[in-house]
């Protein structure tokens, strides 16, 4: 198999390109009344949900270009998916060349913006970049659980393994390619590229992730259990299951790195309090931000192999990182809705916000 190396920037990209992808396919053939029916998700509708990944590309290109101030577009118009499909081409060509002159120097320049506010703000465009990645990855979450009303849905999710699936950089067995296959998911479509580990924008990425489990675990805190046991349609359910959720996978994760075979996926008792999982999600960060301190290029490079309810797949570690803060988001973002639905205030929660 050959494969080229990449910058996570980058890769974040690609992956962006093939989830977008994967959702408009999903939604191919829905009537306007589905595109258009309002649920208490996301921008309010499939369409607007979608339209606004694209109207915060476009806002964010026209930042990176120093173009005149604009407001960020809302209104989607009644935009076909057809033409969202083509918009989203555009955007993600000018995006190409901006990363192309834009790594000579890692990504490091200076830029400042007004936000929708006007106010001033100057960040690195490598930081920017990853909040417009991990944006999308957000709001993909929301769209996923739009075209589930509607019987659209995609076997295993949208994950980034997923993705790496599709286009990997390790050779799986073929018992396993055929048992993937035979669930419904992409195996193989071409060569993926091999992911260079950047330790310190792997450890920001972290550190973005858990300062956005803290404060969303800090609004939890206030609810009652009903509203935390409370069942959505949503995601894993409820409030307490996605948060488990969340803290279970990077445990799994984890042990899987530190371990000789591959463990099994452990659920926490449903009965922990989000003062516990607090308590457990600290000690588990550190343990995780003290092996991420210690890899080198060549053991980030190290394939792991791990068991999740099907046949054993193959990843790199720096692989199962991006993972992680990708997963993290996605499941962050189900949560946000549901907190929103038990009356409580939402928390800003953007890479953005987490810069600013």
């Amino acid at each position: 198999m050959t494969v080229l190396s990449s910058s996570m920037i980058y890769e974040l990209y690609a992956y962006h390109a093939w989830a977008n992808d994967r959702v408009l396919k999903l939604g191919e053939g829905l009537s306007d009344a589905k595109l258009d029916q309002t649920r208490p998700m996301g921008f309010g509708s499939l369409r607007a949900t979608l339209f606004h990944i694209l109207a915060a590309e476009r806002l964010w290109m026209d930042r990176w270009k120093g173009r005149e101030w604009a407001p960020l577009e809302t209104d989607p118009g009644g935009i076909s998916l057809g033409d969202l499909r083509g918009a989203l081409l555009e955007a993600a060509e000018e995006r190409q060349a901006l990363l192309v002159e834009e790594q000579a120097s890692d990504f490091s320049r200076v830029v400042v913006y007004r936000n929708t506010a006007s106010k001033e703000f100057a960040h690195p465009v490598g930081e920017l970049l990853l909040h417009v990645a991990n944006h999308g990855t957000h709001h993909r979450a929301q769209a996923l659980n739009f075209l589930k009303q509607f019987d659209r849905t995609v076997p295993g999710g949208l994950d980034y393994i997923f993705f790496k699936l599709a286009y990997p950089t390790v050779s799986q067995e073929s018992t396993t390619n055929e048992g993937l296959k035979a669930y419904g998911l992409e195996v193989e479509s071409g060569p993926g590229n091999k992911l260079r580990f950047e330790k310190p924008r792997v450890e920001r990425y972290f550190g973005f992730s858990d300062w956005s489990v803290a404060k969303i675990l800090e609004v939890a805190a206030g609810l009652d259990d009903e509203a935390l046991d409370r069942s959505f349609d949503i995601g894993l359910d409820s409030i307490r299951k996605s948060l488990l959720h969340l803290y279970d996978a990077e445990r799994w994760w984890h042990r899987n790195w530190t371990s000789e075979e591959p463990v099994e996926f452990e659920k926490s008792p449903l009965s922990n309090s989000v003062c516990q999982l607090r308590e457990q999600w600290s000690e588990l960060s550190t343990a995780r931000d003290i092996f991420i301190s210690e890899l080198d290029e060549e053991q980030a490079q190290r394939v792991v192999t791990v068991c999740a309810g099907g046949p054993p797949t193959s990843f790199r570690v720096i692989e199962s990182l991006l993972q992680l803060c990708c997963h993290g988001t996605h499941h962050r973002a189900q949560v946000l809705n549901m907190l929103r639905q038990c009356g409580s205030a939402p928390p800003e929660v953007d890479y953005v916000d987490w810069l600013t």
